[in-house]
């Protein structure tokens, strides 16, 4: 179970160090294997639009891609093919140091000049895909700081859960052990539900075959519902 600190705030209020709070949680039964930090502080890393997308001349798996950072159109080289014109990605200015520790400079790759670097997940600390580049929300401004845009790096807690504690495999279930054992208050989110004019009876149905064992059964029927990765 991860448990995103900032995420946990916003169900229960503790005032402890982060550190203090795995102490507590681990000597009440939810042993916190370790603290992540996920993301960094990007300066100089800023929201790019997309404007023009080119094959490199001299090398097949590059495309030449001018991007505007709000102030300037700039070239720049890149490996990913995940993107199109339009779409808002991260741009890492030259003179830019990642969170990897790279520093980012003019160079020129394969006889083409490249300004800067569009980055993945991965190079810029808040995850493992380096599938391709990191596509952002659309209304976002460009030049726009990155940091503005996904927040700054985020404390998690990596915790092991026992079988008897099944309580503690959500979010909910960690916020009200944490206002146990801080006296914090706990903040239940509401939870609305729209109806809609088809009958469920439609949709789903239940029997009850042992009455006596199960005297009563509910369900609920969700539609609209997307899968895919978490966000």
């Amino acid at each position: 179970m991860r448990v995103p600190i900032n995420w946990l705030r916003e169900y229960v209020d503790f005032d402890v160090p982060v550190e203090e709070l795995a102490d507590k949680l681990t000597f009440s039964g939810l042993e916190v294997e370790t603290i992540e930090t996920i993301g960094a502080d990007c300066p100089g890393i800023v929201v790019a639009e997309v404007t023009a997308i080119t094959a490199h001349p001299q090398a097949d798996n590059l495309l030449l891609c001018t991007v505007n950072d709000g102030k300037s159109e700039l070239k720049v080289v890149c490996g990913a093919h995940n993107f199109r014109v339009g779409d808002k990605v991260p741009l890492a200015c030259a003179g830019t140091t990642l969170p990897s520790g790279q520093k980012v400079e003019k160079a020129t790759i394969r006889g083409e000049m490249s300004d800067g670097m569009l980055c993945a997940e991965d190079e810029l600390g808040i995850g493992d895909d380096h599938a391709g580049l990191m596509v952002l929300p659309a209304d976002v401004e460009c030049g726009t700081s990155l940091s503005t845009v996904i927040g700054p790096p985020e404390q998690v807690l990596v915790t092991e859960v026992t079988p008897n504690r099944p309580d503690l495999l959500s979010m909910i279930g960690v916020a009200r052990e944490v206002a146990a054992l801080c006296g914090g208050e706990l903040k239940m989110p509401s939870v609305e539900f729209a109806e809609t004019e088809q009958s469920v009876e439609e949709l789903a149905s239940v029997e009850v075959k042992a009455r006596k064992l199960c005297p009563r059964y509910t369900c609920r029927v969700l539609t609209g519902v997307a899968i895919g990765p978490s966000p």
